[in-house]
């Protein structure tokens, strides 16, 4: 039934006709009562004649209307007026994200602050105990201001029988409906492997549906695809997994790679558990993303001319590899080095002796020569992981200090070429965990771990740094590294040079500056910081004033203090 635009349902005017799917109409409508702009969504006439789904989706609807989340629409009454049974919501001005992929690719900033918005719904709503299970673009919408709203939670229900062999190839989000186990429902491009066997779901099936969301805001792509609802189904519950996401954008960083394929994977419990796990991972991710973008811009410019550099005195140095001079000796002999000795042997039979030991001692030395090289090449590290140091010092109020040097060391290992460092979102599960270094270097797919411990007594500080293989779990290395209090900006800087010489990882000039990098000079700031980014790191809105707090001080200790910067317009956001 179309309602024309003057149509009074009760209190609402009917104003225009919004849009149509399988949940019915949904119209703009104005609240006389209220004197406020809603969107009324009009059930279908046999959703509302069958009392089961009716008296089910009342049950829901309650439920969902109870939800006070910024970003979950808001339900304002389910109403019965002359036979229309009709949904009141708050009406939002902006776009589907639907319409908003069709329209341009999403940078990744964006894609982050949209993917944490829903993540943080979806946890609201998991928390009081619904799942949404019809995640995608079109139940979510973006607001002129950025905010986003998730819609239709607890509505999937309703949505109709999708026929067996079509697939809607504009969106692909018609949906199967029912919900007891045995029965498919829900979106079937959107689809958890455990929606599509119809087995029972929980709140990990709206994190599979986000990861697909995700990939296709990266992508531009569903990573599950097909031409008929059959085809996608399969896909979805074959053991194949998606392309990965650095085959559509070289751009895309390796930890939300990480993070969008464990959204996907097809055992749930091999997914992230929780929604709330799933949005610190992406804050932590933006985070990060913030924090490199500060390193870039204060980043020295790159040496000129291809590799030369000018020292003070005018001449040119060249840098570039294999830029060796080589020479030859004039004179030297063109016979091999095996005639030569046979022919002096003949000519110097006394020397036989002599000549046996030099051979011998080339033997012996080209033989350790090829064995320090296999043992060179058999344990070249290129992925690691500096796990959260633990406080030893015995006073909670330094606990800023271990996490806080975890974090710098990790940003500073990171400009390391060729080493893959995985980020604070992936390690700091770990914290207050004695987990064993073979089952980190498993779930977090590195090949060794950094391990450290904090002292401080006074203004005295000790850190213990060891690094493990993590297939051996035998320490390939360990230092201890003494300072004062009053100097540990370095600190960071000297245990990733010290690092990079034991996983004879090679570093050009630039890359030297850049592990050198400190952002301040300042003692008191680098440590403000410290404590801004842990209050941050809490997560609530007590850690987040305190974190605005500390930047700021950390800022006026040093008004140059690029990395303060980014951590205020960071904790503002939140």
């Amino acid at each position: 039934m179309t309602l024309t635009a003057g149509t009074k349902l009760g209190r609402y005017e009917i104003r225009s006709q919004l849009g149509e799917g399988g949940m019915g109409e949904v119209y703009l409508a104005q609240d006389t009562k209220l004197d406020r702009r809603v969107a009324l969504k009009v059930l279908p006439a046999e959703v509302a004649a069958n009392h089961d789904r009716m008296r089910r989706f009342m049950q829901e609807a309650k439920a969902a209307s109870a939800l006070n989340h910024p970003n979950i629409i808001t339900i304002h009454e389910i109403e019965q007026i002359d036979s229309v049974n009709f949904i009141a919501t708050e009406f939002i001005d902006g776009e589907t994200l639907r319409q908003r992929l069709r329209k341009a690719p999403v940078k990744l900033g964006e894609m982050l602050d949209v993917a944490a918005q829903i993540a943080s719904a979806l946890s609201a709503a998991h928390a009081a105990g619904i799942v949404h299970r019809d995640v995608k673009p079109e139940n979510i919408m973006l607001r002129r201001d950025g905010i986003v709203k998730v819609l239709d939670f607890g509505l999937a229900k309703l949505t109709e029988r999708l026929p067996p062999d079509s697939v809607d190839t504009e969106a692909a989000t018609e949906a199967l409906v029912q919900t007891e186990p045995g029965v498919v429902m829900g979106t079937v491009a959107y689809m958890s492997p455990e929606q599509a066997r119809g087995m029972a779901v929980d709140a990990r099936t709206d994190i599979f549906s986000l990861g697909i969301v995700l990939y296709e805001m990266v992508a531009g792509c569903l990573p599950f695809a097909g031409s008929t609802s059959s085809e996608v189904l399969a896909a979805i519950l074959s053991e194949k997994d998606p392309q990965p996401l650095a085959r559509y954008s070289r751009e895309v960083p390796a930890e939300l790679e990480r993070l969008v394929m464990k959204t996907l994977a097809k055992d749930r419990d091999e997914r992230y558990q929780t929604a709330k796990d799933l949005l610190i991972d992406l804050k932590g991710l933006k985070q990060k993303l913030v924090v490199d973008a500060a390193i870039e811009r204060s980043a020295p410019p790159q040496l000129a001319g291809g590799g030369e550099a000018k020292p003070t005195d005018g001449r040119v140095v060249s840098t570039a590899p294999g830029a060796a001079a080589q020479t030859e000796v004039a004179g030297a002999p063109t016979n091999s080095s095996a005639e030569y000795i046979i022919s002096e042997i003949k000519r110097h039979k006394r020397s036989l002796t002599v000549a046996l030991a030099v051979l011998l001692l080339a033997a012996v030395g080209f033989g350790y020569w090829f064995s320090a090289r296999r043992a060179s090449n058999a344990t070249q590290i290129e992925s690691i992981a500096v796990l959260p140091f633990v406080n030893a010092s015995g006073n909670s109020d330094v606990e800023y200090l271990s996490d806080g040097l975890t974090e710098s060391l990790i940003t500073s290992l990171s400009q390391l070429p060729k080493l893959s460092v995985r980020g604070r979102s992936s390690v700091f599960r770990y914290k207050g965990k004695d987990a064993p270094a073979q089952q980190v270097g498993k779930e977090l797919n590195v090949q060794a771990i950094l391990n450290g411990r904090v002292v401080q007594r006074g203004n005295d500080l000790t850190l213990h740094i060891e690094l493990v293989d993590v297939d051996t779990e035998t320490a390939l290395w360990s230092g201890d590294y003494n300072r004062s209090m009053t100097n540990l900006v370095s600190l960071p800087s000297e245990i990733a040079r010290d690092v990079s010489q034991k996983l004879r990882v090679r570093l050009s000039s630039a890359d030297e500056q850049k592990v050198a990098k400190n952002f301040t000079a300042n003692t008191e700031a680098y440590q403000l910081y410290l404590k801004g980014r842990f209050y941050w790191n809490k997560r609530t809105t007590e850690g987040y004033k305190k974190a605005i707090e500390h930047f700021e001080q950390a800022i006026d200790k040093d008004p140059s203090y690029a990395l303060a910067y980014a951590g205020l317009e960071t904790a503002i956001a939140c």
